[in-house]
């Protein structure tokens, strides 16, 4: 007869909350285990409760003159290698104590006991006194602590994950260190009232000295800690961990630097909010992106931000394709995508595009009409946007625009996106703008002799620009009554209609720059009331009445972003407006002014319109200088250059500058949003 031997549970020591409560074995994998993950639990976490045991405790009479005991000079030992306890449990210390030598261990644990009395002896208004922080009494070193833990094996601190539960003082990151508690003054007067006391002796930074250099492996020692709930519940916690301040700075500031607008209706914050603490790639991608945001005021955390970003990658590649959660993957590669140029300004992951649409698509095939899948369709119509007008339609692959409409609505309240605002239509025609004018300029700067063929496909891009035209004239912004209400004190509905019509006018200013017959056919003198409501041409005007209708087009632009305060959180997605109007800032060459070689200064004239000009071009090297403090990314400076070039080269007397081309030509392209 065979026996089955059934294997034994084993108790875990360091695994998750709930693998421990069962005394089961845990992989201890971060974020969460195997464990809770195949059973569709939510992984409580790795935590680690210590408290002071009085159990084993050895109390022993505190011998006479103790406080007068000093060790010669000649007696002192070297420095421990760990500081294990670096506070002042009974008070402040005589300055002129020094370390003594321990002539055994029971002198040593004479001196002990002193020091670890029982807690209704200690002095509680000690460690409030104004000579000593209270943040000094629990500082410990992660390396000491970990060997006073029974045997414990260290833990790294960076593996631990976030957890809202674990809530912390706001972080300090000038010096990486937590902000102290202000009630802790509160806390010790009030232990003081109790009647807490304890006398204040110098046999305290002996005993500190020597517990430095005891043996981890001492049993004494060992038996004074144990794992449990820590007897004092005011404690702050003081370690400091990275992974947990990463986690909430993305909470607390990324996001709202990242949308258009952040509330409690925010999409984008709430899938991730739901599923960051189960999904490996989530939690690295959040790491990522905090880090990255950090880098440049800390450096160091720019290896961390591309780690987690390769982390988050082989999260997804490693990802079964039957998982049945695909939306934390689709949101982790999209975000990964769309801030591949936070750690590379000139990386556009055309790649990664292609992964999220071919992801995006499977899912809404499995799915079905999931209304939640529309705010990943309108991601992608947003990125695509901003990718057109710097690579071939090409490298999008797949994209088109049967996917990217999304599924219908039930309801007729427009849900704002946090991206494209209520911009979705113009968002679509802008990308068509965008692929029709690459593809252009690409053709046409390749083009030496003009074939049949060139003037085919010539007319072919003219007709396409005039359907695009005429759509952004027809469009009409969605009804105020329409739309639901972003619940955002610092971005209201009237930012993102304001946002709407820049994006609008900028299309046009695309076309008519690109396609200057399209102007031709409408040209009249400026008048900022007929630019979407077009009278018949009244003459066909000259390449510097055309130029002088352009730059009054885009300062026009400018003036609708003046329109919204820079406190607004659409603050994220204007520097593509700003960059895609530049090229138009255009003034007057100086030496137009000048009569003569040897003219007077009273013969030298200033015009209105140049100096409108040098206003708008502050306004825009205002705003991105700001919007650097903001957002301190590396890809900012890239515009910040892209911009200037574009200057320099009108001042030069270059009329032909087109932004896109210098981006081209030079190699400054990158996600401007």
């Amino acid at each position: 007869m065979k026996v089955s031997y059934k294997s034994a549970h084993v108790k875990s020591r360091n695994g998750c909350l709930r693998c421990k409560a069962k005394k089961t074995k845990c992989d201890e994998r971060k974020p969460a285990c195997a464990r809770c993950e195949d059973r569709g639990f939510r992984c409580p976490g790795y935590a680690l409760n210590v408290r002071w045991s009085q159990r084993h405790q050895v109390h022993m009479e505190r011998p006479q003159g103790t406080e007068a005991t000093q060790g010669s000079p000649q007696e002192s030992i070297a420095k421990p290698r760990n500081r294990v306890i670096t506070s002042t449990l009974c008070g402040p210390v005589a300055e002129d104590t020094a370390a003594p030598n321990v002539a055994s261990a029971d002198d040593f644990m004479q001196q002990l006991d002193v020091c670890l009395a029982p807690s209704t002896q200690w002095d509680f208004g000690a460690l409030c006194d104004s000579s000593g922080t209270q943040e000094d009494l629990y500082r410990l070193d992660e390396n000491a602590m970990n060997e006073l833990l029974s045997g414990e094996p260290p833990s790294p601190m960076g593996d631990l994950i976030w957890d809202p539960s674990m809530a912390t003082p706001p972080w300090n990151f000038a010096n990486m260190t937590p902000v102290p508690d202000p009630h802790a003054a509160q806390t010790g007067q009030r232990h003081v009232a109790e009647g807490v006391q304890c006398e204040t002796s110098s046999v305290h930074t002996q005993t500190e000295k020597h517990i430095s250099q005891l043996s981890p492996q001492d049993p004494n020692l060992e038996e004074l800690v144990v794992v449990d709930r820590h007897p004092f519940q005011d404690r702050p916690q003081e370690l400091f961990n990275l992974p947990s301040a990463l986690s909430d700075y993305f909470f607390r500031e990324v996001i709202t630097l990242y949308c258009t607008w952040d509330s409690g209706s925010n999409a984008m914050r709430n899938i991730v909010e739901r599923m960051w603490q189960s999904s490996g790639a989530l939690y690295h991608t959040t790491q990522s992106m905090a880090a990255a945001c950090l880098s440049e005021d800390f450096p160091h955390l720019s290896s961390v931000a591309t780690s987690e970003h390769r982390q988050a990658l082989e999260y997804i590649q490693g990802r079964p394709k039957e998982s049945v959660m695909k939306q934390d993957n689709l949101m982790a590669h999209m975000l990964l995508g769309h801030t591949a140029s936070w750690l590379n300004p000139q990386n556009l992951a055309t790649d990664m595009f292609r992964s999220s649409y071919l992801m995006l698509k499977d899912t809404i095939a499995e799915t079905g009409d999931d209304c939640d899948l529309s705010f990943f369709s309108d991601t992608m119509d947003y990125w695509a946007m901003l990718l057109v007008y710097l690579t071939d339609s090409s490298q999008l692959g797949e994209y088109g625009r049967d996917l990217s409409k999304g599924p219908t609505r039930p309801s007729t309240v427009i849900e704002p996106h946090p991206f494209s605002g209520i911009s979705r239509a113009t968002i679509r025609m802008l990308t068509d703008v965008g692929i029709l004018i690459f593809q252009y300029r690409k053709r046409m700067l390749g083009v030496k002799f003009m074939t049949e063929q060139d003037l085919d496909a010539f007319m072919a891009s003219f007709r396409e620009a005039r359907r695009l035209e005429r759509m952004l004239l027809a469009h009409r912004a969605p009804d105020v009554a329409q739309i639901a209400d972003p619940g955002d004190p610092k971005t209201p509905l009237s930012h993102l209609q304001h946002l709407d019509e820049a994006y609008r006018c900028t299309g046009l200013l695309q076309l008519y720059r690109v396609f200057p017959d399209l102007l031709n056919e409408r040209y009249s003198p400026w008048n900022k009331d007929d630019i979407l409501r077009p009278p018949p041409a009244t003459k066909k005007p000259t390449p510097e009445e055309r130029n002088t209708w352009l730059t009054k087009l885009a300062m026009h632009i400018l003036g609708i972003l003046r329109e919204i305060p820079f406190e607004s959180r659409t603050r994220s997605v204007q520097p593509f407006i700003l960059v895609a109007l530049s090229s138009e800032l255009r003034r007057e060459s100086q030496t137009s002014h000048l009569v003569t070689a040897g003219s007077t200064p009273k013969s030298l004239t200033l015009d209105h319109h140049a100096i409108e000009v040098v206003r708008a071009r502050k306004f825009v090297g205002s705003r991105l200088a700001a919007y650097t403090h903001i957002l301190p990314l590396r890809k900012i400076r890239i515009i910040f250059e892209l911009i200037n070039c574009i200057w320099a080269a009108l001042d030069a007397g270059d009329q032909d500058v087109y932004w896109l081309d210098v981006a081209y030509q030079k190699n400054l392209g990158t996600m401007m949003g």
